[in-house]
């Protein structure tokens, strides 16, 4: 059976998850930074690879370090989903139409416009919007996303609609 990035959706969002968590927890129950931050050498076969102890001056660039490895996830999801929907072949970008008409058209150009901003600078994703196709706004539930004017901006969750997501960290109580 061939493989199909269809079948590493679940994971891709899965590791996000686990990214996002991951960030919560640590900041919420700060670990030990001198157990955590320890030598490690990890084998495999004849190879290995050595990383230092005190890498991360500080707790806080721990944080970020977590902070970063979710826009990673969130990056490498998004690039997971487009590649899923471009297999298909009938949403490649060569192949939606100006305008996007459909409900499935437009979601598909969002996503691809969200994709560019992470392929394209995956370090500080900054929106890539060439073609008028995309410059419009998008609604997607009970939310709108205007992306007329974002080319060539830094990306941000907020511009769509994802700013619950950083607004505030809460666990359940232990036991519950």
């Amino acid at each position: 059976m061939e493989e199909s990035n269809k079948d590493y959706i679940e994971t891709a969002f899965l590791q996000l998850s686990f990214a996002v968590k991951l960030w919560y927890y640590l900041e919420l129950y700060p670990i030990d930074k001198n157990k955590f931050d320890g030598s490690l050498t990890v084998k495999e076969n004849r190879e290995s690879i050595h990383f230092p102890k005190n890498e991360f001056n500080t707790y806080n660039d721990i944080l970020l370090a977590s902070e970063n490895n979710v826009s990673i996830c969130f990056g490498a999801a998004v690039i997971t989903l487009w590649e899923a929907i471009k297999d298909k072949g009938e949403y490649s970008p060569t192949k939606l139409p100006n305008p996007l008409a459909t409900t499935e058209q437009k979601i598909a150009g969002l996503i691809y416009m969200i994709r560019c901003c992470f392929a394209h600078s995956p370090a500080i994703p900054r929106w890539h919007i060439t073609s008028e196709k995309y410059k419009i706004i998008y609604s997607v539930g009970s939310k709108s996303i205007d992306l007329r004017s974002v080319n060539d901006t830094r990306f941000y969750y907020e511009s769509i609609g994802g700013d619950c997501l950083f607004a505030r960290k809460e666990f359940p109580a232990e036991g519950h």
